[in-house]
């Protein structure tokens, strides 16, 4: 029984050490400035470190795995500091900061990336031991959409068609993409209000098609609102509201600037009408002086 008594005591102390060791330091927080990191621009990530052991800890090392080869290509590289930061000691049941500069790659692509950490220390007894963990950065950058007429030409008292062309010019994707026509004075939108495009990636562009009804008494100009929605690699929910200048003509005017070819239909009704006007002529003319000779013909 005393032996069992032993043993029990032996297993209780080893067990209540390793729990002890394993929680000696824990992550309480990681926080980076700015939160979101755009492609090629630096940021400090700060990492709180506590001592929840009932022991001093020395000699206390954290470091940035950003070169580690077990994990997904890591966009991110050391910036005008080290990837491993040290401190001589944490008291029990206190806490320290790491922190570390990092800059973001150029031709990163937006996205959380988990980032392998090592802690390595020595406890109270000499032992040297060593924490992983994994924290999360997170590369996002908005992406700027620009949106322009691409083609149209809008007369008064007739059915158009607009073509709106959107275009993103940042390194980041969008996705989900939609461009919506709002109502406005002196047309009437004949298609869908709403064009969807879906995913736009960097550097690309794509074009909303739109059928309008234009008033006969529409000004010579009119504004089309838009409101481009979408969503970027984050999932982060974006609108932008545009305003854009069309000019609107009537069918002469249009055919007077030659933007339209001119209407020749009136041209031809009226060659085909001398035509016919012509025949007739012709033919009773023709019927006239058959008359005529059959009647010289009759009396001689």
């Amino acid at each position: 029984m005393k032996n069992k008594i032993i043993l029990f005591l032996t297993l209780t102390i080893y067990l209540m050490s390793i729990i002890s060791l394993t929680s000696a330091l824990t992550i309480e927080s990681v926080s980076t400035s700015p939160k979101e990191i755009a492609p090629g621009e630096s940021s400090t990530v700060s990492i709180e470190i506590k001592n929840d052991a009932e022991e001093d800890i020395t000699d206390i090392s954290v470091r940035l795995d950003l070169e580690d080869s077990t994990t997904e290509t890591i966009p991110f590289a050391p910036y005008d500091s080290s990837s491993e930061d040290s401190f001589d000691v944490i008291k029990e049941d206190k806490t320290k900061e790491a922190q570390f500069k990092i800059i973001a790659l150029s031709n990163a692509k937006s996205g959380v990336y988990k980032i392998p950490l090592t802690i390595t220390y020595y406890d109270d007894g000499g032992t040297k031991r060593t924490k992983t963990s994994l924290i999360s950065l997170t590369i996002n950058s908005k992406p700027i959409i620009t949106a322009n007429i691409e083609e149209a030409l809008l007369l008064k008292g007739k059915e158009n068609k607009v073509i709106i062309k959107v275009i993103n010019k940042e390194i980041s994707d969008a996705k989900f993409l939609e461009v919506e026509l709002k109502e406005g004075n002196h047309y009437k939108i004949l298609s869908s209000k709403t064009d969807y495009m879906g995913d736009l990636d960097s550097d690309d562009f794509d074009s909303a098609e739109f059928t309008l009804y234009l008033e006969e008494g529409t000004f010579n100009s009119i504004n089309l609102p838009i409101a481009v929605h979408y969503k970027d690699a984050i999932n982060k929910d974006y609108s932008e509201n545009y305003d854009l200048q069309v000019k609107v003509y009537t069918q002469k005017q249009a055919e007077d600037l030659g933007l339209i070819t001119k209407s020749n239909t009136l041209f031809y009704i009226g060659v085909i009408l001398v035509v016919v006007i012509v025949w007739i002529v012709y033919r009773k003319i023709k019927k006239s002086r058959k008359l005529k000779k059959t009647r010289i013909e009759e009396n001689n």
